[in-house]
């Protein structure tokens, strides 16, 4: 594989990483990491001459790749390949989520669930993402936000949504995030198949391979995996580019929800269910306030 992207590319390493990982686990998904990194450096229209050799190197390691899966019986059937990727990031979104939902997340959960994100990103070079696991990115996302928010703030991270949501829960937003590194994960493999030889996405699927399911998910029960994380990863959890301060809708319905419990209380002249409410409206919003 080509050497480090040049700063001008930088944004395509947590892709790049992943292939690289992935190589000897599972080389279908270590293609479509590679595949979907060269797609977004096509799309950033670099023109340094760092940059155009890269790209080029990038390409020629691409082809060789895709020469080496052409055994690969499935490798010339998209929705093999779409359901294949579907079914590796849902794995790992599964675990991280059964781990925090269980109380037990850690700064590897937030890593997990962002490496969930850059997974379901792959999918998009078969066209767009499902309902499903439109919402699900986000989540992950956002999860992966909350849960490093927490351990840096000395918190223990809240599982799931950290509320009940009344009655019917809506779509989870959750803010841009730059994916942050992830693990080398032992998943067994399913059919591939590889986008068009031109660095254009494949064909979409013809159908929705999974029902939707509102988010937050339910528990899932998913096999155990290993995960391989070093320092480096660590460090890009660190340096993701989040942005705090875009507020979750869930999360507006919660703080709207206490803030009429007090406009009511007050009509009640209960001064003291008014003052409780508020406070639990500012805490929610709390770690979304600008510094």
């Amino acid at each position: 594989m080509a050497a480090q992207p040049p700063e001008e590319l930088r944004f395509v390493n947590p892709y790049l990483q992943r292939a690289r990982e992935l190589h000897t686990h599972d080389p279908v998904i270590a293609y479509y990491c590679q595949f979907y990194a060269v797609k977004l450096a096509l799309g950033k229209d670099a023109r340094s001459p760092a940059a155009e050799e890269f790209l080029i190197q990038l390409v020629e390691d691409l082809e060789g790749r895709k020469a080496a899966l052409a055994h690969e019986p499935a490798f010339q059937d998209d929705a093999a390949g779409r359901a294949h990727l579907e079914r590796f990031a849902l794995r790992i979104f599964g675990g991280a989520d059964d781990e925090d939902r269980a109380g037990r997340a850690t700064k590897t959960t937030a890593l997990n669930f962002l490496a969930a994100s850059i997974f379901i990103e792959l999918v998009r070079v078969f066209g767009d993402l499902p309902p499903a696991l439109e919402e699900k990115l986000r989540y992950a996302k956002w999860k992966a936000r909350e849960i490093t928010l927490a351990l840096k703030e000395g918190r223990t991270p809240t599982p799931g949504t950290g509320e009940e949501m009344s009655p019917a829960p809506a779509v989870v937003v959750i803010p841009p995030v730059e994916p942050a590194s992830t693990p080398a994960a032992t998943i067994a493999s399913a059919a591939p198949s590889p986008p068009a030889a031109t660095l254009q996405p494949a064909a979409p699927s013809p159908t929705n391979l999974f029902p939707t399911v509102p988010v937050p998910p339910a528990r899932h029960r998913h096999p155990a995996r290993a995960y391989d994380w070093d320092d480096e990863d660590f460090s890009d959890l660190d340096d993701a580019d989040v942005d705090d301060t875009e507020v979750d809708p869930e999360v507006v319905q919660v703080a709207e929800k206490h803030a009429r419990y007090a406009l009511s209380s007050l009509q009640f002249e209960d001064v003291t269910s008014a003052l409780e409410n508020l406070q639990k409206a500012i805490d929610v919003l709390r770690p979304y306030a600008r510094p």
